[in-house]
């Protein structure tokens, strides 16, 4: 299904998010976060108190806490992990150190992901028609994705800018590449992150709804709505 909610105008750039856009992210993190917790219960026997549910609370109340991290995927994991070992009893002299280790651990399980062979096609058709880059809260790898011969760049939140739905990370793109906010299309699947943060900026947006929400529960309305990626393709006909 495709629904306009405006009409379209001339794209010159499109922006992607990553996670639950390009691929269903829901079992890649289930198998990542066992991966991290086998390592942690190995590698840190003290932690073997803490299952997955105790640590998804431990991010949680962090995210709660602080607003920064609650859009920066790696800064709130790694708050998490470096928490959950001080209460574990590791001492904070060993913390950070274990911390980023078991985060590797983590990142090489959750950049593991087969991207679906329409993916590939659809990106590889509107790589040869606009300069594509990928916008994302995650921290998904492109070049581990497989996924970097299709994007100019790639953007997650650093200590410098601020995950979506602020602008930061789309003002850094267009301070780069030079575009005006209403030439940006960004694709993406999150109601506030994507749609809402997309609207902040001035740009106009694709909202890829595969779980059937009704529009209604949108604080901000997207350009157009899909249910299916490919469906983009019919989107830019014309443009």
């Amino acid at each position: 299904m495709i629904q306009f909610h405006r009409r379209l105008r001339p794209v010159k750039v499109i922006s992607f998010d990553l996670d639950d856009t390009l691929y269903d992210n829901e079992p890649v993190m289930l198998r990542a976060e066992q991966a991290l917790l086998t390592h942690l219960h190995t590698e840190h026997p003290q932690t073997q108190r803490l299952q997955l549910n105790d640590w998804r609370s431990l991010r949680d109340r962090l995210a709660a806490s602080d607003t920064t991290l609650a859009s920066n995927m790696t800064a709130l994991r790694l708050a998490t992990l470096n928490e959950g070992l001080i209460q574990s009893g590791v001492a904070k002299s060993a913390a950070t150190a274990a911390s980023e280790e078991a985060m590797a651990h983590f990142l090489s399980h959750r950049n593991d992901v087969d991207i679906a062979a329409e993916v590939h096609q659809l990106l590889a058709a509107l790589a040869g028609r606009f300069p594509l880059l990928a916008i994302s809260n995650g921290n998904a790898d492109i070049q581990k994705l497989g996924l970097q011969d299709y994007f100019t760049q790639a953007w997650q939140p650093s200590p410098t800018l601020r995950g979506k739905p602020t602008t930061d990370m789309f003002e850094a793109a267009r301070q780069d590449l030079g575009f005006a906010p209403a030439e940006l299309l960004h694709i993406g699947d999150h109601p506030v992150s994507d749609v809402q943060g997309a609207a902040r900026f001035g740009a106009q947006s694709v909202w890829l709804n595969e779980s059937g929400l009704h529009s209604k529960q949108l604080t901000w309305l997207p350009t157009v709505t899909i249910t299916h990626l490919p469906a983009l393709q019919q989107v830019l006909d014309g443009h």
